[in-house]
């Protein structure tokens, strides 16, 4: 009695599984829907009746729904389209759509702007859906499912779009200040001297102590006053070629997400974002390159500090492309964060001074770095930022130079809350230039002090 019980239910189960088989077959070959009955039945081995049961069962199904209409127009979902962004993230579904087969379909028509955002992952699923046209013809339609996620793009590292904004920006500052050379060249017999003027840890957009009120437009008055004042008094030497030293923390941050940070991911307090500061600043450096232009030859030198290092790196990318056609503006925008400039008998050396800071290896890193000029030179200094406050040293003799001076230059930027608690106040804001002869080596060095009192900015100066 059991062993006929299993008998029947594996052959009821046959029966199912040969009924799906047979089904398929018909789906795949509908004009066996309505004849040759009896060669499918041989082929299946079962019974004309149950043939034509399967087959008029199939024909009910579909009669209806493909009486007067295409396939297309009804079997088709409709597609669905779910986008979700945040302030960071932008995700896209697109799901039954045969449209949408790809990456670069989900862009172009989910509009997705790529100059803000970039492709963080995508994922791409098909499957198929199978009906019947108007002559009762099986069709196969592939539907696409596709998903992707778009994270918000690092504006530092868009250098394209940091250039075309550049170019739209300084549009006003190119029609006040002329980059035409105006200045007269040097005569035969005529002796001509080198001007070395920089302003050192400007920290452009930093939050300074209440008593100094520091902005933008306040370190924007700083600078054009140093270099006026700088320059007006470095006439009474002829000034063949000026070296503008630029960067060494002109920028008091590099970073925006997740906190406004230096390049290291120390925290920064600004008063303004870090995009706002470095356009800035582009703008701010332009205006004074552009004024120095007009006297002289002029080789902009681009130090990255540690508080600005990717941001001076792309700033100096930014010059470059908008300078190349003026030939009397040179930019140095070279990766050695430690930059050399050779002047007759002279090396003028910059760097910031965060890196290397044993005199003794100092010593080393010179002469390797610039050891193709290391037998032409007597006169050497290095200058360096960073420390905020005025330091100098002299080396020990090295071989056949007569020794090596490395000076800390002093700052213009504000006392801010961390060095302020910190007990590390500057009283003395300054900026400092160089007058240099080609073989008697430095001739002069001019400070500009900005003194601060009662909150309020003077413009005094004074030399040295």
């Amino acid at each position: 009695m059991g062993l006929s019980k299993k008998v029947k239910l594996k052959t009821e189960q046959e029966i199912v599984e040969k009924n799906e088989e047979l089904k398929d077959y018909l789906l795949k070959n509908p004009e066996k829907l309505r004849k040759d009955y009896a060669d499918t039945a041989a082929l299946f081995d079962t019974t004309y009746e149950s043939v034509r049961s399967i087959a008029r069962r199939l024909r009910a199904a579909f009669d209806e729904e493909v009486k007067a209409a295409s396939y297309s127009s009804s079997e088709i979902p409709n597609e669905k389209v779910v986008t979700n962004e945040k302030k960071d993230s932008l995700t896209i579904s697109v799901e039954d759509s045969n449209r949408v087969k790809s990456l670069d379909d989900l862009i172009n028509n989910c509009n997705v702007d790529l100059e803000s955002w970039e492709v963080d992952w995508f994922d791409i699923g098909t499957y198929e859906v199978t009906g019947f046209d108007n002559d009762r013809k099986p069709v196969t339609v592939t539907m696409y499912r596709t998903k992707a996620k778009f994270k918000k793009i690092n504006i530092w590292n868009n250098l394209s779009k940091l250039k075309e904004d550049l170019k739209q920006d300084l549009f006003e500052a190119f029609s006040t200040y002329s980059i035409k050379p105006d200045f007269k060249p040097k005569q035969a017999g005529e002796e001509g001297y080198l001007l070395e003027i920089g302003a050192y840890d400007l920290h452009l957009g930093k939050l300074g102590i209440d008593t100094d009120g520091y902005s933008l437009a306040l370190a924007r008055e700083r600078l054009h006053s140093a270099l006026r004042s700088l320059f007006e008094r470095a006439r009474g030497f002829r000034i063949e070629e000026i070296v503008f030293v630029v960067g060494n923390d002109f920028l008091n941050a590099d970073r925006t997400n997740p906190f406004t940070s230096t390049t290291a991911g120390t925290p920064q307090s600004n008063t303004v974002s870090t995009y706002e500061a470095y356009r800035f600043g582009r703008k701010l450096l332009v205006e004074c390159i552009n004024a120095l232009a007009a006297a002289a030859p002029v080789r902009v030198v681009v130090i990255p500090g540690n508080h600005d290092e990717e941001s001076m790196m792309h700033m100096g990318d930014a010059l470059e492309a908008l300078y190349e056609t003026t030939e009397h503006i040179t930019v140095d925008n070279s990766r050695p964060l430690m930059k050399g400039y050779k002047y007759g008998e002279c090396l003028l050396i910059f760097d910031h001074g965060n890196r290397v800071k044993n005199y003794k290896n100092l010593a080393s890193v010179i002469s390797q770095r610039f050891r193709e000029v290391w037998s032409s030179v007597r006169h050497i200094e290095v200058h360096r930022g960073h420390l905020h406050s005025l330091k100098t040293s002299i080396m020990g003799q090295v071989e056949e130079l007569n020794g090596i001076a490395v000076r800390h230059l002093g700052s213009m930027s504000p006392t801010d809350q961390w060095h302020d608690d910190s007990g590390y106040m500057s009283t003395i804001k300054r900026a400092h230039a160089f007058v240099w002869h080609k073989t008697n080596g430095m001739q002069c060095e001019y400070y500009y002090n900005v003194p601060v009192r009662n909150g309020k900015q003077t413009k005094e100066a004074s030399e040295e």
